[in-house]
């Protein structure tokens, strides 16, 4: 068993099928997507040596059995229940977080075996957490394309859609650098390309989303989803959910699903005015 860093993006493909397959094969502990490690890696930029500081990767045998990805207050992170021997992977994986014991790491509530590993090893619950939200598709009444609706192509002028995120977000980053960081992603093997979805008035993009499609699982995911802050409770947000919907169910996806953290209210109103409902808590545990 080999744990090593980040080498280079012909990890992440390897990395993603982990999170495929369980929400294929174990869907009542999964909680991760591989469109959400794409985001996390591809988005915002980072040098390859800030990766390989921010991943960590368990093999076996020369498979990848396990990873973790750091951000500046937890630890993102799977083991393949299938493999050989997951907990001496956990064990790895463990070891390699001993320098960070600031990090909170996350299970759903409804894991029991992952709430009680994380407690054997000293995490307690925090009050912080995310609800996992699910629709099914096939059976979804979503009429024809929506025309305000665009995915974001190769040439395209990105300065609207970032300026979507840049303004829902606050992000105080200058302009210009925001949205040459973003387009250096739209080059990365991290972009889902065609999946980038923007709703747009007349003349200015008022709303996005990106809809991952996951053909393994057959489950889509939305991250992020943004409204500009001139465009709230506008209708534009459910618009280009509503297409992103349409476009999973087309490609063959079963059902899609959504995060939110608990205590943001208009989000949940959001999606739950679109059809989803709430499936289950993802939790935060942190050493005290």
């Amino acid at each position: 068993m080999l744990r090593r860093p980040w080498r280079g993006w012909d990890d992440l493909a390897p990395m993603q099928a982990l999170l495929a397959r369980a929400l294929r094969d174990t869907p009542e502990i999964a909680f991760l997507h591989p469109g959400d490690l794409a985001w996390w890696v591809g988005w915002p930029l980072q040098t390859p040596e800030q990766l390989a500081a921010n991943i960590t990767i368990v093999e076996d045998g020369g498979v990848v059995v396990g990873w973790h990805y750091l951000e500046p207050e937890e630890a993102n992170e799977w083991v393949d229940r299938a493999a050989p021997d997951p907990e001496a992977v956990w064990r790895q994986l463990d070891a390699a977080l001993d320098r960070r014991p600031d990090l909170a790491r996350s299970v759903r509530e409804d894991d029991a075996a992952g709430v009680s590993r994380l407690r054997a090893a000293g995490y307690e619950p925090m009050d912080e957490g995310m609800i996992g939200f699910t629709i099914d598709l096939p059976a979804l009444d979503l009429g024809g394309p929506d025309d305000r609706v665009r995915a974001v192509m190769p040439g395209d002028d990105l300065r609207p859609r970032a300026s979507v995120t840049r303004a829902a977000f606050r992000v105080d980053k200058p302009v210009d650098r925001y949205v040459a960081e973003y387009e250096a992603f739209t080059r990365s093997p991290a972009y889902p390309r065609g999946w980038d979805l923007v709703a747009w008035t007349d003349s200015r993009a008022a709303a996005c989303t990106i809809a991952w499609p996951d053909p393994v699982s057959g489950v889509g995911n939305f991250e992020p989803v943004a409204t500009h802050p001139d465009f709230l409770r506008q209708g534009f947000a459910t618009a280009v959910m509503r297409e992103g919907l349409r476009r999973l169910r087309d490609a063959g996806m079963g059902r899609a699903v959504v995060y939110t953290v608990l205590d943001n209210d208009a989000g949940i109103a959001l999606y739950r005015s679109v059809g989803f409902r709430e499936d289950h808590i993802m939790r935060w545990f942190h050493r005290s």
